[in-house]
């Protein structure tokens, strides 16, 4: 991995020569016109983002709602409809530096038999799905002789998305799954502690994740994963 640091940021220039690859792919798709190039770029990176947002959040209210809770769906959020999913904040962040989320679908833990289980699997069971969803897309992209070059675009960054939100899920920050992983692993007393430093904690990581600390210790562990995904064939 290489990485250059510009105006406090951390830039992974593997990721930027990734989606500069992609983004000359889309030129070509409509005649080299930049402005039709960009926006179809664009359109095809929210269509990713969306995508794995929505799988996340469905995931998690599907989940608890066969664990027994009855609140995703009376919130209307047992749905891939993505406008359900859909938080504005969130969505753009993930456009800017590939760290976002969907609004988060609300869970109570009283429904479950076992409520440390059910915490866990919920909060876990999300970023598996994400990473299941890239596994398939990267294996069709290595795997069949694809010849629309949109559709070579739009899977890596299925895979892309679906990658970097299930490993970003999995650090313990609020609205992060991570956070609820931690509330079953910790003694309740270590947890509450935990609790109590949460907003230093969420802007702490919020500092680093602007000034690229959080890229340099995610982007490898993604990028690896994704190449994996993507060369994969069967």
């Amino acid at each position: 991995m290489f990485y250059c640091r510009f105006l406090f940021i951390q830039i992974n220039i593997d990721e930027v020569l990734k989606i500069w690859y992609h983004y000359k792919i889309s030129l070509r798709l409509i005649g080299e016109d930049i402005t039709m190039g960009a926006i179809l770029a664009l359109g095809v990176r929210a269509v990713g983002i969306l995508v794995a947002l929505t799988l996340h959040e469905f995931s998690r209210a599907l989940t608890s709602t066969i664990l027994g809770d009855k609140k995703p769906k009376k919130d209307g959020r047992l749905t891939l409809n993505p406008i359900k999913h859909f938080e504005p904040i969130g969505f753009i962040l993930c456009f800017a530096s590939g760290f976002g989320w969907g609004k988060p679908v609300e869970t109570t833990a009283l429904y479950y038999k076992n409520r440390k289980a059910g915490t866990l699997i919920t909060a876990l069971v999300p970023s598996l799905v994400n990473l299941l969803v890239a596994f398939v897309c990267g294996v069709l992209s290595s795997t069949l002789n694809l010849k629309s070059e949109l559709l070579i675009v739009f899977l890596y960054y299925i895979v892309h998305y679906n990658v970097f939100l299930a490993v970003y899920n999995l650090i313990p920050v609020s609205p992060m799954d991570g956070l609820k992983v931690l509330s079953v692993v910790l003694p309740a007393n270590k947890y509450f502690e935990y609790l109590q430093h949460e907003k230093m904690v969420q802007m702490v990581f919020l500092i680093m994740l602007f000034m690229g600390y959080v890229g340099v210790l995610i982007s490898p562990v993604a990028s690896g994963i994704m190449s994996v995904f993507l060369g994969i064939s069967w």
